[in-house]
């Protein structure tokens, strides 16, 4: 990270949905020594309300928000179609980056932002939530006890309706990250 330990990080969010505006919540309200200092979405309600009440200022863009605020780390939450283009200009802005999964539309677009991370120095994390859900640490914690025995296979099954806000890159790519990161993370 770049700040010192005389002042807190500077968080910024990127993409203001629904994900986005728990980044902010989060970056506000939940972490001690990380203060939330800008937002940037092109929708402009949603900026004044990710504002309201809160020191953040609000940006139309993130190029801008980029080139007026020091970050030290950034929450990309917005359009899988722009996590490559959004994730390579946080980082050329020298901020750490927790993009919010799946890291890319397409492998390639994966392997650079990784590549850019190293090249740059920095960090970058893939937002993998389900993992902390109690339930599911739960689960691990009664596997690792011997409670439930060995796992010989694991399925997933998804209910429900098709959310429209992932339509950019299909139900596979956007909820299947969750399924197999959980596994992994289980066994």
């Amino acid at each position: 990270m770049t700040a010192s330990q005389d002042r807190p990080l500077r968080a910024g969010v990127v993409g203001l949905g629904m994900m986005g505006r728990n980044h902010v919540r989060v970056w506000d309200e939940g972490i001690e020594g990380v203060e939330l200092v800008a937002v940037a979405d092109p929708d402009t309600a949603a900026v004044q309300s990710a504002t309201a009440g809160r020191r953040a200022r609000g940006f139309d863009n993130a190029e801008r928000m980029f080139a007026e605020e020091e970050l030290d780390l950034v929450s990309i939450v917005a359009p899988t179609s722009l996590h490559l283009s959004v994730t390579l200009a946080a980082l050329r802005a020298g901020a750490n980056v927790l993009v919010e999964k799946p890291i890319a539309a397409t492998r390639e677009d994966a392997t650079r932002m990784i590549d850019a991370a190293a090249d740059a120095g920095r960090m970058l994390t893939v937002g993998h939530i389900e993992r902390f859900n109690p339930a599911i640490r739960e689960l691990r914690r009664r596997l690792e006890d011997g409670e439930l025995g060995r796992i010989f296979q694991v399925t997933a099954t998804r209910l429900g309706p098709f959310p429209a806000r992932i339509r950019d890159v299909g139900v596979v790519v956007d909820l299947a990250p969750h399924d197999l990161d959980i596994m992994r993370y289980l066994v």
